[in-house]
């Protein structure tokens, strides 16, 4: 039976993406979007999961245009990838940057002090913890932390300023400091 333009298999409610004529329209879309060769069985992939998760939906409205559809999720697909590959690449260079760096030697001293600042870091609060590793190792400002843990400015920076009294004490018991 011959297939026009938005005609269904007989039985079928959605397009099913089986049809070698779709898969290549797939592909082509794909490539046409800057996918590059190796990567387009993957983005056909994708697109029969966004065609699953759409049957699989009760409510969704069927698909008019199945072909159209198909196109349009697969132009989707080609983007998601670029965005993809670009947040890749500056993670793959922020990395080469920071290791390229020849390792910075740390005294004795220094040393054992990170141990012992990890060690308390460990028997600190979960909230004192958070707010001392996202304000000194993520090295973020407290506007943003407010903003991830969701809670005022000022509840960070007094979580924060307990943190940094617990921590020092404890330092001084041990005498790491």
């Amino acid at each position: 039976m011959a297939r026009g333009r938005g005609a269904r298999r007989p039985g079928e409610d959605d397009p099913a993406l089986v049809d070698p004529a779709e898969v290549r329209r797939v592909r082509a879309v794909l490539a046409l979007g800057g996918v590059p060769w190796d990567a387009l069985d993957d983005g056909v992939q994708r697109v029969r999961l966004k065609l699953l998760e759409e049957r699989a939906d009760p409510t969704r409205p069927k698909v008019r245009d199945p072909l159209a559809w198909l196109t349009v999720v697969a132009s989707r697909v080609a983007s998601d990838w670029h965005r993809s590959q670009s947040r890749d690449s500056g993670l793959r260079r922020r990395l080469a940057e920071r290791w390229s760096q020849p390792p910075v030697e740390h005294s004795e001293e220094q040393r054992l002090l990170a141990l012992a600042v990890a060690d308390e870091l460990e028997s600190m609060l979960p909230a004192h913890r958070q707010v001392l590793v996202l304000r000194y190792y993520a090295d973020l400002p407290i506007r943003e932390i407010a903003q991830l843990l969701d809670v005022p400015e000022g509840t960070v920076k007094s979580r924060l300023h307990a943190a940094q009294a617990v921590m020092r004490a404890r330092l001084r018991q041990v005498e790491a400091i």
